[in-house]
């Protein structure tokens, strides 16, 4: 009888304590997912107004305020400096920094969020690749557009299956 009363009690215990690792890894996820979210928006709005600037500039030599620039590198510039005075890539970065530290609490997940932890990864990976083309924009203006036009594809696709799989866990607080 004690032996069954102990292991009851010894159950009870393991199985509270998965669940409070559950309930840690929900949160973290949560958080990080928050900030991705802010990451990716103001990527994509910075992305969008570099390529419409870059192609604004190669074809009528104007910058993203429709004044003449000598060429594509000069109108960049231009749109850098400003977005570095407003905070806009400061905003980036730190969105995109706090998303990585809160996604490194999610490391050695419980078994029952394993498949959720890697394929949350992947999602990050890529979220801080876009976020580096808006604050690093490189190549040319066919392969930046093609770039981030696919990265954004690929990180829409898995985003919403992931949202779809993991929605309770989203939820859970």
């Amino acid at each position: 009888m004690k032996k069954s009363i102990v292991l009851l009690v010894i159950s009870a215990f393991l199985l509270s304590s998965c669940g409070s690792k559950e309930k840690a890894f929900d949160t973290n996820l949560q958080e990080s997912y928050s900030e991705m979210t802010i990451t990716l928006a103001s990527s994509c709005i910075v992305c969008d107004k570099v390529s419409q600037t870059w192609s604004n500039a190669i074809r009528n030599n104007i910058d993203h305020h429709g004044r003449y620039c000598y060429d594509f590198n000069d109108a960049l510039k231009t749109l850098f400096t400003e977005y570095q005075s407003d905070g806009t890539i400061d905003k980036i970065e730190l969105h995109k920094d706090k998303m990585i530290n809160s996604a490194k609490l999610l490391n050695n997940p419980p078994k029952s969020r394993k498949d959720c932890y890697d394929d949350y990864m992947e999602i990050v990976s890529e979220a801080s690749s876009l976020a580096r083309m808006a604050t690093d924009p490189t190549g040319s203006l066919q392969s930046y557009n093609n770039q981030t036009n696919e990265t954004f594809e690929n990180l829409s696709k898995k985003i919403e299956l992931f949202k779809i799989k993991y929605s309770d866990f989203l939820k859970s607080k």
